[in-house]
């Protein structure tokens, strides 16, 4: 096993470790590396210490045990959040913002008391679980990294 300091274009540092240098070669180049931070797939090896043996017995950190092997993603990460965005960006551009009545309106379309339409807003964790156990179809949009800006 071989321990990598990487680096992404955003300037997020990450370590990671891989069974060979050929391993790493070859995930990188087939875009398997990604950020953990942004999804960036251009990823590039940054300086770090070695770890030396010395003299007096002291042999650094033990190598880390087998890890188990796991399965790639079916989709990149990258990948996955331009399809995030993409639905994102479609549930916005048609459907009405109700803001914080999101809980009431939901409910007075599900109870034929509104016109039916494509709503989005905001409710507390416990309203959304009200609306769960109500029966009242929704779902949550998830956050993306540039929401939090």
């Amino acid at each position: 096993m071989i321990k990598y300091r990487l680096g992404c274009a955003d300037g997020h540092e990450f370590e990671s470790w891989f069974r060979s240098i050929a391993d790493y070669d070859k995930q990188s180049r087939s875009g398997a590396v990604t950020c953990p931070l942004c999804a960036s797939t251009e990823i590039s090896k940054l300086p770090m210490a070695p770890a030396v043996v010395s003299a007096r017995g002291n042999k650094g950190a033990p190598a880390p045990e087998q890890l188990p092997a796991v399965a790639a993603p079916s989709a990149p990460p990258a990948a996955m959040a331009t399809a995030l965005r993409a639905f994102k960006k479609a549930v916005m551009e048609n459907s009405e913002d109700v803001g914080g009545r999101f809980a009431e309106e939901a409910r007075k379309i599900h109870f034929g008391e509104a016109e039916e339409r494509n709503i989005r807003g905001s409710t507390t964790a416990e309203e959304a679980q009200s609306l769960h156990q109500d029966g009242v179809p929704f779902g949550i949009l998830p956050e993306l990294p540039e929401d939090l800006n």
